[in-house]
């Protein structure tokens, strides 16, 4: 692109710069014309390559709208309202809003984003800061014709510039890796925590986050997002817990067209049974259509609509206190160290958050629900060749691993337990030859040839030449979707590096 007026020595000001930017936009859109030409002349084929390409430019140009979204603010927040009220509105986010035609709530992204940038960008040496030169500063004697007394006072040293907060995040927004609205998740969750979390444990989670990010979408990231919360901040979470559990309800009404209407928020431990009771006939109704296709052609919230009534209809009929999930449970999952000191967090099955120690120590007197402290009571999980199914304990295990489906985070009733070398291949049925998938990931792993490796505490999923020519193994499992290690047991560097995630495995 010819952009010689970008550097046209005539001193402009500020006229000239804006010129130059509107230039560089009226280049950029005709740019744009010509990818929308081409793409509507695209294969279907080399789609996804587009995308990536197009997806790419939009985070470019969203650094661009987050960099002015910001300077709107810097020229708002003056007395008077500055630039906001020159337009007539009350904020600079009204006024990014309504010029975007978007929400407040992203323009508050913008503006965060912009103002992580604007930190990486004052963090920056300039053109025309001094160059500290120890051979010549302050040194007489490199003069000795020259009269000491006559020397100018030796200039002050100039004051460093501040850093980002979050350098890791400012510098893959900057590089284009992550989108505007995952780095303003992470900026705005680690902003939130209390003075009392560690700067060091704030920087730690900045760069795992930025990692994570990678790959996955904006609202499956922010669960994410809410787990860091929890793990960097227990005290914080358990008081949240408890403002949830006062909040919990349940409505029912009839509304005009004669539907029942429920409208119900319930806090992880009154939710979990429900959850995981819904979750298995939905499972399992979803696997029968996947059995016989056709069969079913029931949405799946019409689905879970039926399996609630199948519940109450079992219920009102039932007259024995035999389950009706005799092979379902919920497992409540907590470290044997967590739970003697009462420290840390715990997660239950089918919910995002995670939960406290105390709720734990509750949970776990329920009948219907499974403490997973595995090893702790010696059941055997390596059982090789000698049978198919994966035991209840192995799948606690891979539950414990894997979280859910490893592929994609898909709850852990929705996902059957696989060989992945065949049984019938001579695969044996142990947790490095296992894998927990939804029938969807299972499906794509197997018809497309992605390969899987897995350890007790790991688990890899290495790409087709025809997804990525490059064959970068991608993380699943926990250490991709789930809640991290609680920082103060596993970031301190007295663990011998055995808690570190192991390097990503070979192509094969």
């Amino acid at each position: 692109m010819d952009a010689s007026y970008l550097f046209d020595a005539d001193p402009g000001g500020a006229a000239a710069g804006v010129d130059a930017f509107g230039h560089a936009c009226r280049d950029a859109r005709a740019a744009v014309g010509t990818m929308r030409g081409l793409a509507a002349l695209g294969d279907a084929g080399a789609a996804v390559a587009r995308l990536g390409d197009a997806a790419q430019l939009a985070r470019e140009v969203d650094m661009v709208l987050a960099r002015t979204a910001r300077d709107i603010e810097t020229g708002s927040d003056v007395p008077g309202g500055g630039v906001a009220k020159q337009h007539g509105h009350r904020s600079a986010a009204d006024l990014v809003a309504a010029t975007m035609g978007t929400t407040r709530a992203e323009a508050f992204r913008l503006i965060e984003v912009g103002r992580a940038l604007e930190e990486m960008e004052s963090g920056r040496p300039g053109p025309d800061d001094p160059e500290d030169d120890p051979d010549d500063a302050g040194d007489p004697d490199n003069n000795p014709d020259d009269d000491p007394d006559d020397d100018p006072p030796p200039a002050p040293k100039p004051k460093p510039k501040p850093q980002p907060r979050y350098p890791a995040v400012a510098a893959a927004l900057d590089a284009g890796e992550i989108s505007a609205d995952c780095g303003a998740q992470i900026i705005t969750m680690l902003d939130s925590l209390s003075p009392d979390v560690p700067a060091e444990f704030k920087q730690d989670a900045a760069a795992q986050l930025v990692e994570r990010a990678k790959g996955l979408d904006a609202t499956r990231f922010a669960r994410v997002v809410g787990r860091f919360k929890a793990a960097l901040d227990v005290e914080q979470h358990e008081r949240n817990l408890t403002r949830m559990r006062s909040r919990r309800h349940l409505r029912i009404y009839e509304n005009r067209a004669g539907m029942l209407v429920l409208n119900a928020e319930l806090d992880p431990e009154t939710a979990a049974p429900v959850r995981a009771a819904l979750d298995k006939l939905v499972g399992d109704a979803m696997r029968a259509s996947r059995d016989i296709p056709g069969l079913d052609g029931r949405t799946t919230d019409q689905m879970r609509a039926d399996s609630l009534a199948d519940l109450a209809r079992h219920a009102l009929g039932c007259e024995t206190t035999t389950a009706l999930f005799g092979t379902t449970t919920v497992v409540v999952r907590a470290t044997a160290t967590d739970l003697q000191h009462g420290t840390g967090l715990g997660e239950v099955d089918g919910c995002t958050q995670p939960i406290g120690m105390t709720t734990v120590h509750r949970m776990f007197t329920a009948g219907i629900l499974v403490p997973a402290l595995v090893g702790d009571n010696g059941e055997v999980l390596n059982l090789g060749r000698r049978q198919y199914p994966f035991s209840r304990a192995q799948r606690v295990a891979l539950g414990e691993r894997d979280g859910g489906c490893a592929f994609c985070g898909a709850p852990p009733a929705w996902c059957e337990a696989h060989h992945i070398v065949y049984w019938s291949r001579g695969g044996r049925t142990d947790l490095a030859n296992g894998v927990l998938l939804c029938s969807h990931c299972h499906h794509v792993i197997h018809d497309q040839g992605w390969q899987i490796r897995a350890t007790d505490t790991e688990i890899w999923f290495i790409p087709p030449a025809s997804v990525d020519t490059s064959r970068t193994p991608r993380q699943g499992g926990r250490a991709r979707f789930g809640t991290p290690r609680p920082w103060n047991t596993t970031r301190t560097g007295d663990n011998n590096g055995e808690d570190e995630p192991g390097a990503p495995p070979e192509p094969s």
